[in-house]
């Protein structure tokens, strides 16, 4: 039991924080739909899905490398070497996206919000440094400190710049650089990084290091192209105004991946503490089934809750933007299927593997938006993630035990999936308020049903987690 109790401990450790850091820009919503015309929204989610795309390319993967090689450092004692590496890494990166200049100030949006673009660039991957190695060192309370550090920071900045001062984009932008430039000066003097600094990088490890990374570009690029490339397709094709409204909608669905992302941090350390050992298939098998249970419980709860939460949430120009949350929800739940049979590939350092799935799953993506765009309009985005991520899935599913041997409760899966799909049809298709929470109502409850042996074993674990805790 000393594993699930293990990866129980570091999940709420992680969730302290993470849960606002991650949740942050839905938790401000509110105020940037009211401050913020939905052009303007859609130009901003342009910088940041940019950022997105650039940081693994530029920064040749680096951040995922610190975490893994962090990890190791009790065993090879190579802790100076690792972090010394990947921090003066981070500065050539920078210099690489320089000489992007040339080409980006051609682009409106860029020219305009250069200086802004950089330095978020620069300091967002300089912060994912600090932070993976702390976390691959086990400093949690850390790590989990930064990350309300600089929740804080951006929440009381962008009240201060964006409702008093009224600077609209550059509200946004202002404050994430100086809540980053928070998160990295905190951890580096709170962890004493300073021991861990060469004024050299070593050829060796960072050679490692990137040996290890580059075969996570590719995948990287096509993890964007399934998680942020329909921006550009929007924008193109329609119009900033319908990326601001794509974007919001995107904002509730992340309800699902930030949890899941506070759970994945937690649970990356465990699949690799674990993987090789006997008895892995068995918690890989019993982790996926509670996550799941938890997956699609959360969907459809929020199948019922979204239109009217929406109303009174967001400004009144943006409602209508429920409408493409449904699809993105489901994506939102194969997304972390996706993600955490993924693992594998890092526990076993068989990335190249990450990369060949990702790409069948962006060539969907690419395939159905471009197919549908111009009949479905903003909706083409919604349908071509959730068929992106569910097709990511199936293929993991199987490729992944080439890697490890791993059995799948595909009574509970398929019977699950067809429940909260039927929702999501229903959800979009029937007019009538009164007869669709009937039937919402009536699939949740089978949804329950069908979830029962999960939910009990949750709550098995739970007591004998706090039944321990109490012995101590």
């Amino acid at each position: 039991m000393s594993q699930y109790r293990k990866l129980a401990i570091n999940t709420f450790l992680f969730a302290i924080g993470n849960i606002g850091s991650r949740s942050i820009l839905f938790l401000l919503l509110p105020l940037f739909t009211r401050y913020m015309v939905p052009s303007d929204y859609g130009k901003l989610d342009v910088i940041n899905t940019t950022v997105s795309l650039l940081v693994p390319l530029l920064s040749f993967q680096i951040i995922e490398a610190t975490f893994r090689f962090a990890a190791d450092v009790k065993e090879t004692g190579k802790g100076k070497n690792v972090f010394s590496s990947a921090f003066l890494f981070s500065f050539l990166s920078f210099l690489f996206s320089v000489c992007l200049y040339p080409l980006l100030r051609n682009i409106d949006i860029f020219a305009e919000f250069s200086l802004y673009f950089y330095s978020i660039f620069f300091l967002t991957v300089l912060n994912g440094v600090v932070k993976q190695f702390v976390r691959g060192l086990e400093k949690i309370k850390l790590y989990v400190i930064s990350d309300i550090l600089y929740s804080g920071v951006f929440a009381g900045s962008n009240i201060i710049l964006l409702v008093v001062m009224k600077l609209g984009i550059r509200a946004y932008l202002l404050s994430n650089i100086v809540a980053l430039l928070s998160s990295i000066l905190f951890i580096f003097f709170s962890a004493g990084l300073v021991k861990y600094l060469s004024p050299r990088i070593d050829s060796k490890t960072l050679k490692e290091m990137l040996s290890y990374s580059i075969p996570l570009i590719p995948n990287g690029i096509m993890w964007w192209m399934v998680n942020a490339s329909d921006r550009y397709f929007l924008s193109y094709f329609i119009g900033y105004e319908a990326t601001g409204m794509y974007s919001v909608a995107s904002r509730f669905p992340s309800l699902i991946t930030t949890l899941y992302a506070v759970f994945f941090q937690a649970w990356q350390l465990s699949a690799i503490e674990e993987f090789g050992k006997e008895g892995y298939g068995r918690f890989f098998k019993n982790v996926f089934g509670m996550l799941s249970s938890v997956m699609f419980l959360g969907s459809s709860i929020l199948f019922l809750l979204i239109k009217p939460f929406m109303r009174v949430y967001v400004g009144a120009t943006y409602f209508e933007s429920w409408k493409y949350t449904v699809f993105l929800f489901l994506g939102a739940v194969f997304n972390t299927f996706a993600s955490f049979y993924g693992v594998n590939y890092t526990a076993s350092k068989r990335t190249a593997g990450a990369f060949s799935t990702s790409v069948i799953a962006a060539t969907t993506k690419v395939a159905v938006v471009l197919s549908l765009i111009k009949i479905l309009r903003i909706q083409a985005a919604s349908i071509s993630t959730f068929l992106a991520y569910f097709v990511m899935w199936i293929v993991r599913i199987f490729h992944t035990r080439k890697i490890v041997k791993v059995e799948l409760d595909v009574k509970h899966i398929v019977s699950s999936s067809a429940i909260v799909i039927t929702q999501a049809i229903f959800l979009l298709m029937i007019e009538s308020t009164v007869l669709l929470y009937v039937l919402q109502a009536v699939l949740l409850t089978i949804l329950l049903w069908s979830q029962r042996e999960y939910i009990s074993k949750a709550f098995r674990f739970g007591r004998s987690l706090l039944g321990s805790k109490a012995k101590k």
